[in-house]
């Protein structure tokens, strides 16, 4: 059984004191030539669907819907596609992941570097659609990372 254990990263916030957590996982992306690239993202239980910018979606040949949806992404306000992921778990075996997920923004147009970080896309990725395949569970030992690992398994 393949497995990989991810420590929880963790800032505390300046004005709060409040600490903030997260977790990010490499997925090496198949590109539309077969190649693998690989991504950071996100793992973020709170999302209601994995997303990926748009624009590096059709820089990675990956299929684009010309148009958008007649929605808007709410928080970023950016354009919505449909599309799917294929990719693979960097650390773990070669086993082949997909999810349909959001491209965000226009496919051809890099988003601004300048733009307000809440208005740029961001690589999520929803473990949720995932479950069929993969166990996502959270430890903390001691000894071990402050906040703990997520800890992924294939089942």
């Amino acid at each position: 059984m393949s497995r990989l254990a991810i420590p929880v990263s963790s800032q505390t916030l300046y004005a709060t004191g409040d600490v903030k957590l997260w977790v990010n996982v490499v997925l090496a992306l198949r590109d539309g030539a077969g190649n693998f690239v690989n991504t950071r993202f996100f793992v973020d239980s709170g999302t209601e669907i994995t997303t990926f910018p748009a624009y590096e979606a059709k820089q990675l040949g990956l299929f684009v819907p010309a148009n958008p949806a007649a929605v808007r992404h709410e928080q970023t306000g950016l354009e919505v596609r449909s599309g799917m992921l294929v990719f693979q778990i960097d650390g773990m075996d070669q086993t082949l992941y997909a999810v349909s997920c959001l491209l965000l923004g226009d496919p051809n147009a890099r988003p601004s570097p300048n733009a307000p970080k809440g208005t740029l896309p961001r690589n999520l990725l929803q473990p949720l659609a995932l479950l069929e395949k993969l166990n996502f569970s959270t430890k903390k030992e001691q000894g071990g990372p402050p906040y703990g690992e997520l800890v992924i398994e294939k089942k």
